[in-house]
């Protein structure tokens, strides 16, 4: 077992629900969630070359983060040379947290990819390229136009004081984006109305601002192997000769820093938005900043050091999923209980994504409606009950202890643990 054939988890087993449907019929559901269409149209076709098996899915996610740190390498080499962009690239490959979302059958890793080609093309002056990266970036996910606005800032200072016209001028490859993304305006004005009628984020803290910072430089563990690759990356970037390149230092500090204050202050006075993954559109100028302008022996020692210690947390996350075995308990139910009608308890989460992806007919029970963010976009008539059925007995199946458990006129009579999923048999009282 590892990361590529762990289960499905729910936001994943949604997407490939969502993904296996006509192309039309991908775009009007995505539209009445909360996100653009390109990853689930990409998946789609990858699906019908490859199947529909977690390590097809999560393979699409995983050849992404390699461009992404190709991508890197050629920013780095660009901006400075070879070795930077190696070493860029490298700490773009081991970053604890970009790894996490390698393994996700989700867009992240996608967006990562367009945000960072977006960059790329924009610093090489490559229109088309920008123009082509900066839309598949705004069609993968809304946080990239954290980038874009970053993108945006820079080439306002480049053109300051010029003449009107070559002011307009400097900004049509970014018009000529926004024409582009007209076709989703409207969705869009939708999604965000959905998350400004109530959405599941905390307010962020100040200390929550600085431990995302870590995590996009080693990773989001404390253990003491990042503990180790922190103490060297916070030396690195306090030796890393700022003074030289300015102008290309200010470049990569907006990219890093720009997404996430701008995020934080929308969260800290309209609606919090400020969440990591989303913001993992950053984490590339990191790996820039440590990988530049060193001090080259030491700085060298130092990002060597780095690498082993997060690649020790890689491997270990690479062969010790996390995720729930829901393969194993939907295996079980097909063998062992048939006969039963199921249901999925509705706790703190629910599990009818996973139970469709794996071929578990087991609605929701749930008296009252669902919030948009458990994925109702996608629910059909009969995925969500409010009444149980007229059963003796009922499969229930939940990540609530057996304790939390309350379904009327029903009692427990058998559990059966899969870490932290249960399947509980229920008899009328």
């Amino acid at each position: 077992m590892n990361q590529f054939s762990a289960s499905l988890w729910g936001d994943e087993a949604w997407a490939a629900t969502l993904a296996i449907k006509p192309i039309i019929k991908i775009i009007t559901l995505v539209a009445k969630d909360t996100s653009p269409p390109l990853y689930y149209l990409l998946l789609h076709t990858w699906m019908k070359i490859f199947g529909t098996s977690e390590v097809a899915i999560r393979s699409l996610s995983f050849l992404f983060y390699l461009l992404t740190a190709l991508t890197v390498f050629l920013i780095g080499q660009h901006l400075w040379a070879k070795r930077t962009g190696l070493l860029a690239g490298l700490l773009v490959l081991v970053n604890p947290f970009l790894f996490t979302y390698a393994f996700e059958g989700r867009m992240y890793a996608l967006l990562l990819l367009t945000s960072t080609l977006s960059v790329y093309f924009f610093l090489k002056k490559n229109r088309l390229g920008f123009i082509l990266a900066t839309a598949a970036a705004l069609y993968t996910h809304h946080f990239a136009i954290f980038v874009v606005a970053w993108e945006g800032i820079w080439r306002l200072k480049e053109i300051w004081g010029r003449p009107f016209r070559k002011l307009i001028r400097g900004f049509s490859d970014f018009f000529l984006v926004c024409l582009l993304y007209l076709p989703w305006l409207y969705p869009l004005y939708y999604q965000i109305s959905l998350v400004g009628s109530g959405f599941w984020l905390g307010k962020p803290s100040p200390q929550t601002f600085i431990e995302v910072v870590g995590r996009f430089l080693v990773g989001p563990n404390k253990g003491l192997a990042q503990a180790i690759a922190l103490g060297a990356v916070v030396i690195a970037l306090l030796l890393r000769s700022w003074l030289k390149d300015k102008k290309k230092s200010v470049f990569l500090l907006g990219w890093f820093f720009a997404p996430l204050v701008l995020t934080y202050f929308v969260s800290q006075f309209f609606q919090s938005i400020f969440f990591d993954r989303y913001l993992l559109i950053v984490a590339p100028a990191g790996a820039l900043l440590i990988a530049s302008l060193r001090r080259k022996k030491l700085t060298l020692i130092l990002i060597l050091v780095t690498v082993l210690a997060i690649f020790t947390v890689d491997y270990h996350y690479f062969l010790h999923p996390h995720k729930r075995p829901f393969r194993k308990l939907a295996t079980f139910i097909k063998e062992e209980a048939s006969d039963l009608t199921l249901i999925n308890y509705n706790a703190a989460a629910h599990h009818l994504w996973e139970s469709k992806y794996y071929g578990l007919k087991a609605p929701i029970y749930s008296p009252q409606p669902l919030p948009f963010y458990t994925g109702t976009a996608l629910m059909e008539k009969d995925d969500v009950i409010e009444t149980l059925p007229d059963e003796e007995k009922l499969g229930l199946i939940t990540s609530a202890s057996p304790e939390e458990v309350i379904i009327p006129g029903y009692e427990i009579k058998e559990t059966k643990q899969f870490e932290s999923l249960w399947f509980i048999w229920l008899e009328k009282s």
